[in-house]
């Protein structure tokens, strides 16, 4: 994180003169407390992210959580017990993350801090080159701390979130639809690579047992190139499926992706394939003991095994 030094507890591993120069950096702190911490929340107040957040937040709140902060960092600086200090900061770059505030308020913030503390250091030690240098070093490795933890916290927040929304875009994107009973339609649009894949096939596998499927119709007309990699991918959740004791009819397959996965040497003999989806709904009704009856001629069917409704269109019927 940053240049800081860490040791494994996660603490910050500094020198005699890091030290001493924090110690010096934070009596001048203190001192000036006060008006650093008014300037700097009316400096908030102006930013959009954090401005609206703070002025949501009562008096006694923010003055509660001042009097803690300024606590922990004065057992931190001068008395070394950092972990308070760096948990606190560590929960604070998470919960600002998830509130959606971006980053650079955390640098504009850290810009203020660094405008109003420098002037009082200087004040305070101008007499003294040397002490004004420790301090003033103290001062930076105090900054680069806060912000290595804050700035880690916030990136694997910002990261859990983004995971958490592609995950919801795969969902989205990969539905599992119950036709009727025992019968699922799984369109899927959009590329396919090896991530998506394993998430597709956990995601059928788990509508397979709880619908208790045994067809299953899996359209790719929305699948832009199905190269070998894809095949394979089909394949396995073609095979996974079907230890589930699920038949799985693929549709949507062109003739043109049919001629180019021969030419790769792509094997599709495990691939149970239908031109359209229309044509694999009947498969898989057929594969499930109904069978298509035209209609027009009521329930009863026309004495050849065919059953006919009123409105001519085919209706699904049991086989005898």
């Amino acid at each position: 994180m940053g240049n800081t030094h860490w040791d494994d507890a996660g603490l910050p591993v500094l020198t005699d003169a890091e030290r001493a120069g924090m110690r010096d950096f934070w009596d001048v702190y203190e001192e000036n407390y006060d008006p650093i911490y008014e300037e700097l929340m009316r400096e908030v107040a102006q930013m959009p992210q954090f401005g609206a957040i703070v002025k949501r937040m009562p008096k006694e709140q923010l003055e509660r959580q001042s009097r803690e902060g300024r606590e922990r960092g004065r057992a931190a600086l001068l008395e070394g017990a950092w972990k308070p200090l760096l948990d606190d900061q560590r929960a604070q770059g998470a919960m600002y993350a998830a509130a959606g505030v971006r980053f650079r308020e955390w640098f504009d913030l850290i810009s203020g801090f660094n405008r109003l503390i420098v002037p009082a250091l200087v004040k305070t030690y101008a007499a003294d080159g040397d002490r004004l240098s420790r301090a003033l070093l103290g001062f930076q490795r105090y900054i680069d701390v806060a912000m290595s933890v804050l700035g880690e916290a916030y990136l694997d927040t910002k990261e859990a979130l983004i995971q958490k929304q592609q995950q919801a875009i795969q969902e989205l994107s990969t539905p599992v639809l119950t036709v009727r009973d025992r019968m699922l339609l799984l369109p899927i649009i959009g590329v396919i690579d090896t991530r998506r894949a394993r998430h597709l096939t956990q995601q059928l596998l788990q509508a397979i047992r709880a619908n208790r499927a045994k067809v299953v119709v899996m359209d790719i007309t929305g699948v832009p190139a199905v190269d070998s990699k894809v095949a394979n991918h089909l394949l396995q959740t073609v095979e996974a499926a079907r230890l589930m004791g699920a038949t799985v009819v693929v549709t949507g397959l062109s003739a043109d992706v049919a001629q180019a996965l021969v030419t790769l040497g792509v094997d599709l003999q495990g691939l149970n394939t239908v031109g359209d989806l229309q044509g694999g709904l009947e498969e898989a009704e057929r594969a499930l003991g109904y069978r298509l009856a035209l209609a027009g001629d009521g329930a009863g069917g026309d004495g050849h095994g065919k059953g006919r409704g009123n409105d001519g269109h085919a209706v699904p019927m049991l086989e005898d």
